[in-house]
């Protein structure tokens, strides 16, 4: 999954957490939520090291999850349009008020 592609306007990158262990030079599965990450944490370190934190280090880092085509009227660009045009017509309005 170290898939280094940048996100296009036509899909979404949806994120998820992987849990890493330095100590053991490990990784979980990559997770939709940090909280299954964290469970898997706390499973592998109960397991592996008697419940404490590994001396080498562990963490939960953001990974890519998998990438999405994002539907035409679904655009993140395209919403912030119709609030320009909003503020266009109220300056508008207040000059011609003036």
């Amino acid at each position: 999954m170290e898939d280094e592609r940048e996100q296009t306007p036509k899909e979404k990158i949806i994120w998820g957490h992987k849990y890493t262990c330095d100590a053991c030079d490990g990784e979980g599965a990559v997770h939709e939520t940090v909280e299954a990450a964290q469970a898997e944490q706390d499973r592998h370190r109960e397991y592996k090291h008697g419940g404490l934190r590994p001396r080498a280090g562990d963490s939960i880092e953001e990974v890519e999850l998998r990438r999405e085509p994002i539907a035409e009227g679904e655009s993140s660009s395209g919403s912030g349009g119709g609030w320009i045009l909003l503020l266009i017509i109220i300056v508008i309005a207040y000059a011609a008020s003036k």
